[in-house]
């Protein structure tokens, strides 16, 4: 594995901002187990769309915004986000390759710089659909990671239940968890664990 301070230090470009765009896109969308539990988004369809809006203004306000008419495509986006990242936090490259080139095979890119300093690259439309957007936008924002050997800043959560992603911007690449919750979960469980092998004895 390449030590993290050896690679491209994320910047806070454009590109970047597309990803910690997806891995929150994801953290919101995606099915699965958060904080010990099962975790599914939101039934409605106008609060889906709503707090999705909100977190990918967040990073990236040009794109037009996703609408209840598309919520489904959303939905399914943000599982193959899902699933893409947590192939990328496992360092699984053959695995993860694939579906970032059908990411981008799904829709065209439309490259371009911006208009004003600092003359940022864009990957997408920005007055295409808000999926079609982001799944280009983050698909090359992705696929640009991988190319230049950043994606070991990708983690996924460690502790039990929890299947969410996390940008690990330690120097020393050391953090496990997702949220403080769930490192205290964790501490209550080797806890629970030591005393009970000691018990035993």
């Amino acid at each position: 594995m390449v030590l993290k301070g050896m690679m491209t230090r994320p910047s806070g470009s454009h590109r970047d901002q597309l990803v910690m765009a997806a891995i929150s896109l994801t953290n919101l969308l995606a099915p699965g187990f958060s904080n010990g539990v099962p975790y599914a988004p939101s039934e409605d369809p106008a609060e889906t769309v709503a707090a999705a809006n909100a977190v990918c203004e967040h990073f990236y306000r040009k794109q037009v915004a996703f609408t209840v008419a598309e919520v489904d495509r959303l939905l399914a986006l943000a599982r193959r986000l899902h699933e893409l990242l947590l192939d990328l936090a496992d360092d699984d490259l053959p695995t993860a390759v694939p579906k970032i080139n059908a990411l981008l095979a799904d829709f065209p890119a439309r490259l371009h710089l911006s208009s004003e300093p600092p003359w940022a690259l864009h990957y997408q439309d920005h007055s295409a659909s808000a999926v079609e957007g982001w799944q280009v936008g983050c698909g090359a924002a992705l696929a640009s990671w991988v190319s230049s050997g950043a994606t070991q800043y990708i983690s996924r959560c460690e502790a039990v239940r929890c299947d969410r992603v996390f940008f690990d911007d330690t120097r020393s690449g050391t953090r496990r968890f997702c949220s403080s919750r769930c490192q205290n979960r964790d501490k209550v469980r080797a806890y629970r664990l030591r005393q009970a092998i000691k018990d035993a004895r």
